[in-house]
């Protein structure tokens, strides 16, 4: 998870919303938290980008994500 101040996680959702609507995102998840201690958010998200323009790519905001075989 990945702290993020209000405008920070609107920024995200905004980014989520506008490719949805675009027709450029086609699935994901997000998930957020206030945390007990301040106004910081504790942010993961995981969502598909660039449908459009063919097989597009995933961003990934607080998310560590381990790959079988993969170096470390």
């Amino acid at each position: 998870m990945q702290n993020m101040d209000r405008d920070e996680l609107v920024a995200v959702l905004d980014d989520i919303r506008d490719r949805v609507a675009a027709g450029d995102s086609l699935e994901g998840h997000i998930r957020y938290s206030l945390t007990p201690v301040g106004q910081q958010y504790e942010v993961g998200a995981l969502y598909r980008i660039g449908q459009l323009l063919g097989q597009g790519s995933t961003t990934i905001v607080g998310l560590s994500i381990d790959i079988p075989g993969a170096a470390a």
